[in-house]
């Protein structure tokens, strides 16, 4: 195994932190967790502005990239949000009690899923491309194409976790509105 400088340490560094950070929140989601509409906007929202700087940062790697795998990996996040909103929005649990409020479990399983691809990626690029984890950093030269290749790999990998955490937001913010105009409806169909 090769040795790492001290910014590719910090960034592996960082990356675990961010899959621990994965981990704790996916057994809570599990468990159950408070509804919070700004919450479920903020991890996406996260997750798509590292996605857009790994994709900017491909493009000095990668001499190739623009357009064609921008436009590759942007149909992913897309594609891969919209279907697993579907898988995401059957899944997840919706309760309500008169203390706390609403809130929603998702199964570990579709938690996992986006950690799995994470963790992929993460060790991917580990293990053959450390200098794709530092945001900012200038290659000394192009890579070779080999190396080109598995970054698209890795892109396209990070693509797809983008997609599903998006696609969890989407589908819990659906089965919630769903669940909120179902517990609405028998209030207003009474008689005055």
């Amino acid at each position: 195994m090769s040795e790492y400088n001290s910014a590719e340490g910090l960034a592996i560094f960082i990356q675990v932190i961010i899959a621990l950070v994965i981990v704790r929140r996916a057994y809570a989601m599990s468990r159950g967790v408070p509804y919070s509409a700004a919450r479920l906007a903020v991890a996406p929202g996260l997750i798509l502005f590292l996605w857009a700087l790994s994709e900017l940062e491909s493009v000095l790697l990668t001499p190739w990239a623009l357009p064609y795998l921008i436009a590759v990996d942007s149909v992913i996040v897309v594609l891969t949000s919209l279907t697993f909103a579907r898988t995401s929005e059957s899944a997840t649990v919706i309760t309500r009690s008169t203390s706390e409020g609403w809130s929603y479990r998702i199964p570990f399983a579709t938690a996992l899923l986006y950690l799995t691809i994470f963790l992929a990626r993460l060790v991917l690029a580990v293990i053959l491309f450390p200098t794709s984890l530092e945001l900012g950093a200038t290659p000394s030269s192009f890579a070779p194409v080999g190396q080109q290749v598995v970054l698209a790999i890795i892109d396209a990998a990070f693509s797809v976790s983008a997609g599903l955490l998006l696609g969890r937001s989407i589908g819990v913010v659906r089965k919630m509105r769903a669940s909120q105009q179902a517990a609405a409806a028998p209030a207003g169909t009474g008689s005055p």
